[in-house]
C-alpha cells in the first residue's frame, strides 16, 4: 500500500488536460476540439469523491483489454451506487490521443469519466507512480487512487504493470469505496 493513504491529495501546483467526449463528437465535423487544462487542486475541491487510475499508454494491450474497459463498464455503478463524482484515466499521452482512445473504447460521454493527460509525467512522478521505460523516459505506471473529501483513502501501484491487473482494477477500487 502507498504512503499517500489518509493524507490530503497532493494536488497543489499540478494540472491535467483532457478533451471532452459527447454524442456530437461522433458526427462528421466535430472530431477536433482543443484540450481543457484543469487544476488538480480545484478538481479535487469541486468533487467529493474522485477515482483516478493511471495507465502506461493509450491503445496498449493490457490497458485497452484488461484495465481501462472495466472503468467504462462500471462507470454507472461507481457514479450511481458508490457516489463517485469523477473518474479520471491518466496517462502521459497527449489529450488528443486520450480522446481518441476513449472513443475507441466506447466512451460516449465524459461527464463523469475523463481520459486525461499528464504532460511530462510531472504529477505522476510527484505521486511516485511513474514507470521508467528507458533512461530519462518516464510513463505512468499502472495504479489507482480514491480521494474522498480531499483525503486519499486508497492508493496502490501495480508492482509489475506488464502482468495482470490487480490493485489498479475497477474491482479493487469498488472494494475500497
Amino acid at each position: 500500500m502507498s504512503s499517500l493513504i489518509n493524507k490530503p491529495f497532493p494536488a497543489k501546483d499540478y494540472t491535467f488536460q483532457y478533451i471532452s467526449v459527447g454524442p456530437e463528437d461522433f458526427e462528421k465535423g466535430h472530431e477536433c476540439k482543443l484540450p481543457q487544462t484543469v487544476s488538480w487542486e480545484k478538481f479535487i475541491k469541486d468533487n467529493k469523491t474522485v477515482v483516478i487510475t493511471g495507465a502506461p499508454a493509450a491503445f496498449s494491450p493490457t490497458c485497452s483489454i484488461s484495465h481501462i474497459p472495466g472503468y467504462i463498464s462500471y462507470a454507472d455503478e461507481l457514479v450511481q451506487d458508490k457516489d463517485v463524482d469523477q473518474i479520471v484515466v491518466l496517462t502521459v499521452d497527449t489529450p488528443f490521443t486520450q480522446q481518441a482512445w476513449a472513443k475507441d473504447l466506447g466512451l460516449k460521454d465524459s461527464t463523469h469519466l475523463k481520459f486525461a493527460s499528464d504532460p511530462g509525467c510531472k504529477f505522476i512522478k510527484s505521486l511516485g507512480f511513474e514507470l521508467n521505460v528507458a533512461p530519462g523516459i518516464d510513463w505512468s505506471g499502472r495504479w489507482a487512487i480514491v480521494v474522498k473529501d480531499g483525503i486519499v483513502t486508497y492508493a496502490a501501484k501495480e508492482e509489475n504493470p506488464a502482468a495482470e491487473v490487480t490493485v489498479s482494477s475497477v474491482e479493487s477500487v469498488l472494494a475500497h469505496l
